[in-house]
């Protein structure tokens, strides 16, 4: 193997968990209403999707607005450390040593 991409959210970064709170959290302080199924709808989500999703749940504010919100909020989080899945650093370190890395991710940018 020459070369190997990963993905970045559940593959290098348990960050679904964080998404979860920093959106539901969001929609609360927003005037949304959270659905028992809006957490399954969100994922794999363009940004632009999900902010019009939570949009259309109540949240009294346009899309960008929400977007630029909730990734601020993900942001602040991250800060105080990024949620690593377990054996990612070691997965990423052994495979440095052979192979040229890449980092593919829908992710907004920061």
């Amino acid at each position: 193997m020459d070369a190997c991409v990963f993905d970045l959210d559940g593959v290098l970064v348990d960050s679904e968990p964080v998404w979860e709170e920093v959106r539901r959290a969001y929609v609360a302080d927003h005037g949304g209403t959270w659905q028992p199924d809006t957490q399954t709808k969100l994922m794999g989500m363009s940004t632009g999707e999900w902010a019009a999703y939570l949009h259309e749940i109540g949240v009294e504010q346009e899309p960008g607005d929400i977007a630029r919100g909730v990734i601020d909020e993900m942001a602040a989080r991250y800060r105080d450390g990024v949620p690593l899945m377990p054996k990612a650093v070691e997965t990423v370190r052994r495979l440095a040593a052979t192979a040229t890395l890449g980092l593919a991710s829908s992710s907004p940018g920061g």
